[in-house]
């Protein structure tokens, strides 16, 4: 499959803005000449073992948006592959054309499988050069041999020949560990963006190969004060861009850095009210950007991390069953309780112990009652502790029973999930509610500064559309990964752009 092309990009955007959407909406992505959609796939957390991920891919792209953009690292690789898959059978069912679709993945991580093969390279003698060891399951590293390597598998996994922008992925992981060396930041610096330096002379050559069309840097650190131990400088970047391209024979304005990707939400504006770049430090990343024409891709737009805690910009409206908290409460105890009683108090682990207490959520979900945050702390109990630790137990369990036994547990955890079930709603429920709350005093501070005719759309279409106004902005990446995400979030590319978005940044 070829890659995108500036003519394919700009039918398709004629197509759309035919079909109602705003002239706005579609965006020539800074020095590519690639005309984007407002709104981008963002692929974080996707995989192909998961229908509604791969729908509501496809439905992003038959709705209007035509930038995707994903990581070697996201879920070990699978994000590419779902990806590789979508496009090729939609471009076999002639429901999308290759050229008008801008694929966009980054290179940096080492983890999962990639790290596994890290350490057997390392083994072996054949490490690759200059590796970041982050921690234990995850390194990180910029080397042209890691970088060459990693394309290689990437378009694989896309089934593509070539990709259409490559950026390195949050390099300021080389800053973080220097500084937690304590070395000295400013050897630390020119260290980094010598690195820097070989890794974009790298991608000059991947451009002359034909290999990647694109580079850029998605950084979670382009906007911060330049006192930050980990803050980088697209103008830096810039340079060393410019000597890549002479270090790989051509006139320094030949270079292909194009693309920078950065964090930007209600919460989080340094991009664009930060001064740091230029000759005298008197621009904005975004305003430096806009005056050089690189290609701006937002993250982690309805995401926010302020005073140490993760605020989603969302509503949160959800039913609970139609039980009290006690009730429910008292039901898995109960049945908890039959299950030591028995089955589980006549069993004994390896170590001779008694196998009760392997499902003990009822009184530890009591001692929370009154703890639990907001609906994103409940997600991460429920995903990384209740759900794992439910699993394990069911198969200790089951790996453990006789025979005789085994029929009596099924038809007890037949009983025992969808009560446990209702009390996890319940309480999902009550921390959505005040998430919630702390959402509609968001959006009213919000609100005060917008058109009447969209103040009573949801929190994360207005959040969306704010940082999708910003100028220099072209491309807001939304992690849409079901076909309702998509549909909340294509109906801004209708809307016209705010005025002095800038100044609504911030009105929390």
């Amino acid at each position: 499959m070829n890659a995108a092309s500036k003519i394919a990009s700009e039918d398709f955007a004629r197509r759309q803005i035919g079909r109602g959407y705003s002239k706005a909406a579609y965006r020539v992505l800074g020095r590519t000449e690639l005309r984007v959609s407002a709104v981008g796939f963002g692929a974080y957390r996707v995989d192909t073992g998961t229908p509604e991920h791969r729908l509501a891919l496809e439905k992003a792209l038959q709705e209007g948006c035509n930038l995707i953009d994903t990581s070697t690292n996201y879920t070990d690789g699978e994000s590419e592959r779902c990806i590789g898959e979508s496009l090729a059978g939609m471009a076999h069912r002639e429901e999308i054309c290759r050229d008008e679709t801008v694929v966009v993945s980054k290179i940096g991580y080492v983890q999962g499988q990639n790290l596994q093969r890290a350490r057997e390279r390392e083994a072996a003698g054949e490490a690759f050069p200059e590796m970041v060891k982050i921690s234990d399951d995850c390194w990180h590293c910029l080397h042209p041999v890691f970088l060459a390597d990693q394309l290689t598998r990437s378009l694989e996994r896309l089934k593509l020949e070539r990709l259409d922008v490559c950026l390195l992925h949050n390099p300021e992981y080389f800053l973080e560990e220097a500084h937690r060396q304590a070395a000295d930041p400013e050897a630390s610096r020119q260290e980094f963006y010598r690195r820097i330096r070989v890794a974009f002379t790298h991608f000059e050559e991947e451009v002359r190969a034909g290999r990647i069309e694109w580079y850029g840097v998605s950084s979670n650190s382009l906007g911060a004060d330049l006192g930050d131990p980990e803050a980088t400088s697209l103008g830096r970047m810039l340079e060393a861009a410019k000597r890549a391209a002479r270090e790989a024979g051509r006139q320094e304005g030949d270079h292909h850095f194009a693309v920078a990707q950065l964090p930007m939400n209600l919460f989080e504006q340094d991009p664009c009210t930060v001064r740091k770049e230029g000759p005298e430090g008197r621009l904005s990343t975004l305003a430096f950007a806009r005056q050089q024409n690189i290609g701006i891709l937002v993250n982690r737009p309805l995401n926010a991390f302020y005073q140490g805690r993760l605020i989603r910009l969302a509503d949160f409206r959800m039913e609970p069953p139609g039980i009290s908290l006690r009730e429910a409460l008292d039901r898995v105890t109960r049945l908890e309780q039959e299950l030591d009683d028995r089955i589980a108090g006549h069993l004994k682990t390896s170590a001779g112990k008694p196998m009760t207490g392997f499902f003990s959520w009822g009184a530890q979900l009591a001692g929370a009652v009154g703890e639990l945050g907001g609906y994103e702390q409940w997600q991460v109990i429920q995903d990384h502790q209740i759900t794992p630790r439910l699993f394990h137990a069911v198969r200790s369990m089951r790996s453990g029973l006789p025979e005789d036994l085994a029929g009596t547990f099924e038809g007890w955890l037949e009983r025992y999930l969808p009560v446990l079930g209702d009390l996890l709603a319940i309480l999902r429920a009550d921390c959505a509610a005040r998430s919630q709350k702390r959402s509609d005093e968001i959006a009213a501070s919000l609100n005060r500064g917008l058109p009447p005719a969209i103040r009573g759309e949801t929190l994360s279409r207005k959040a969306l559309h704010l940082v999708a106004s910003v100028p220099g902005v072209h491309c807001v990446l939304n992690g849409m990964r079901h076909p309702d995400y998509v549909a909340d979030s294509m109906e801004i590319l209708k809307w016209e752009p705010l005025a002095e978005a800038e100044k609504l940044l911030g009105v929390q």
